[in-house]
């Protein structure tokens, strides 16, 4: 089984912009500061479920804690070179008491979201998981963050809502299904013929 460090895939998403996810990796502390600071105050309440001012080095630390198996993250990238930049992170870590469930979380940068990152990241982390064991993700998403909620549930996952406080505990199991799988065949069949150079040049008159 290849290591999840070298994840590294081209997405395509709907308007064509093609971006690039790769494996969260320590190195990219700063990467994520400033990925925070471009995010809106309602984009970061909607991911850590409260406002906050800024990551600490703690919470830094736990962000880029990463494994191959239990604790794993994605980064979107757009850009080449020296302008290349986060533009979203997925993630999940497994429960201990329940090391078949996993938490999963998004933060999408405001303006690339409603382009179809979250899904792509859903998609991605779901196939990582079923790697491990991992059968089934949670998520706890305040029920304002109409935008997280439909990206579950157009996932094609059955799910389960609870809400309490505010908060919609979701909760599905992530087993391959016809919906993902048309989904992913038809993204990689898209970023191939974006991607490959054409076999034939034209021929001038």
């Amino acid at each position: 089984m290849p290591s999840f460090a070298d994840y590294n895939q081209d997405i395509l998403l709907r308007d064509g912009a093609l971006l690039r996810m790769r494996a969260l990796q320590r190195e990219d502390r700063t990467a994520l500061e400033e990925l925070f600071q471009r995010c809106s105050p309602d984009s970061i309440r909607f991911r850590f479920l409260f406002p906050l001012k800024a990551l600490s080095n703690d919470m830094l630390n736990l962000l880029t804690d990463v494994n191959d198996t239990s604790r794993v993250a994605l980064a979107v990238l757009h850009g080449t070179g020296a302008d290349e930049r986060i533009v979203a992170v997925g993630r999940y870590f497994a429960q201990e008491k329940r090391p078949h469930v996993a938490e999963v979380s998004f933060l999408v940068e405001d303006a690339w979201q409603r382009r179809g990152i979250g899904s792509r990241l859903l998609d991605a982390l779901a196939d990582i998981a079923r790697t491990h064991g991992i059968t089934r993700f949670a998520a706890d998403v305040l029920a304002d963050n109409r935008t997280m909620l439909s990206v579950f549930r157009k996932a094609g996952y059955a799910l389960s809502a609870t809400t309490s406080y505010g908060v919609t505990h979701l909760e599905f199991p992530i087993a391959y299904n016809e919906i993902a799988a048309a989904r992913q065949a038809a993204q990689e069949a898209e970023v191939e013929r974006v991607t490959l150079p054409p076999q034939f040049e034209p021929v001038p008159d």
